[in-house]
């Protein structure tokens, strides 16, 4: 069996969250207010939240990914070793699909394709059990960061589109959308998908989030593999905006 060396980007991405959490908190502080309010212009406070949000939703999927590979990888090798108890030296079907499995899982990426791995896997959803109002603000992290990582324009119609104008340009925005703009205006209140995203505590909070996804799913799959234990450890502790790893 070849061996190999590996990394958790996931470690070094929440390296990067942190410098950037805290580059933001400082850019609000020193930013001038936008006239006629006692916040930034949004401008300043998107420069760094937009960067926040896929990097958040990049550290969820890849730790996420690493807790299914390493289950996988460990039926994979006990798998390989009944078969060379009763003499195999080569890979049975079974075993032929779940390494051709595992390859597969390591080397797509997006949480869709994650989730229906994992479902297909488990024979249920992965975070089956996770509170629904935390497993809802994980779905629209990663709506948002599916928009955000493409660089494209995000569009909201002024007035809300009715059915009969499905064919109009800005409705699939509307419907794309619509999920996103109903979670962000329940928790900031700001009528517009545009004004809530300007939120100085938008980042914060999906991490806020993140933080309770990641503490039930370390309930249900304790242990935690040991590749993922220490992303755990450091986002349980994270506190936004403060040092928490770099001096």
């Amino acid at each position: 069996m070849s061996t190999y060396i590996g990394w958790e980007t996931s470690i070094s991405l929440l390296l990067a969250y942190e410098a950037l959490a805290m580059n933001h908190q400082k850019t609000l502080r020193i930013s001038p207010n936008e006239e006629g309010t006692d916040e930034p212009h949004a401008y300043f406070k998107y420069k760094n939240s937009f960067a926040l949000l896929i990097l958040n939703a990049s550290i969820v999927e890849g730790t996420m990914r690493t807790i299914l590979s390493e289950r996988v990888k460990s039926d994979l090798d006990a798998a390989i070793e009944r078969g060379s108890q009763q003499g195999r030296i080569e890979h049975d079907a079974p075993t032929r699909l779940l390494a051709k499995f595992l390859v597969d899982l390591e080397t797509s990426g997006s949480w869709q394709g994650l989730m229906t791995s994992a479902l297909s896997y488990f024979g249920e959803k992965m975070d089956n059990g996770v509170t629904a109002e935390v497993r809802d603000g994980i779905d629209k992290l990663f709506v948002l960061r599916n928009v955000l990582a493409h660089g494209t324009a995000l569009i909201q119609p002024k007035t809300k589109m009715s059915d009969d104008m499905k064919n109009e340009y800005p409705f699939s925005w509307q419907s794309k959308l619509h999920g996103v703009a109903m979670y962000l205006d329940n928790k900031f209140s700001r009528g517009g998908i545009f004004a809530n995203l300007a939120h100085p505590d938008c980042a914060k909070h999906f991490m806020e989030v993140t933080k309770q996804y990641l503490i039930e799913i370390e309930k249900k799959f304790d242990p935690i593999p040991r590749r993922a234990a220490r992303t755990f450890e450091m986002i349980k502790e994270y506190n936004f905006g403060y040092y928490n790893w770099h001096r």
